[in-house]
């Protein structure tokens, strides 16, 4: 097995520890910071394909099993910000070395900010029309803000779980 999809495989278990046990709890407007949908986004910018995609599917995988939204939501949400963050990381949009640095959190807000609207779309085609209950504004907004203080250093994070200097390089 890739050194890479090791360790995004660990980072990624831990963060879905630390999402359901602690941000699950601490709600902020009513809302939760999910960081399973940032980190994702994150890994795909170092512009490896396949570790961005394992760390949508773990993290999405293991959220899902203890949610009680259909199953299979937060994967496809994960994804679609991974697969978009990996052509952007291999331009070098939003690399830490390169990229101006308000780069990264600026797609860290992108990424909070439409991850929900993503989430709720997501649900409409599932026919679970719960998903609305809530304000999916004060959702996004909380998302939006919390992506851009985290999303620095989930990046760093990343680089380090996947081996990497930046864009794809090792």
């Amino acid at each position: 097995m890739n050194r890479s999809i090791v360790g995004v495989t660990v980072v990624s278990v831990v963060l879905v520890a630390l999402q359901l046990s602690l941000l699950t709890q601490l709600r902020l407007s009513g809302t939760v910071v999910m960081v399973v949908w940032l980190w994702p986004m994150t890994v795909g910018l170092t512009g490896l394909t396949v570790p961005a995609l394992v760390a949508a599917v773990v993290t999405g995988y293991l959220f899902d099993a203890h949610a009680t939204t259909p199953f299979g939501l937060s994967i496809a949400v994960g994804v679609a910000l991974a697969l978009g963050a990996v052509r952007m990381g291999r331009e070098g949009v939003g690399d830490l070395d390169s990229a101006a640095f308000w780069v990264t959190p600026a797609l860290g807000a992108l990424a909070g900010f439409t991850s929900p609207l993503l989430f709720v779309a997501a649900g409409v085609f599932a026919f679970d029309f719960s998903l609305w209950r809530g304000s999916l504004v004060a959702t996004m907004v909380v998302n939006g803000i919390a992506g851009i203080i985290l999303a620095r250093p989930l990046a760093r994070l990343a680089r380090l779980a996947v081996g990497s200097d930046g864009r794809g390089r090792r």
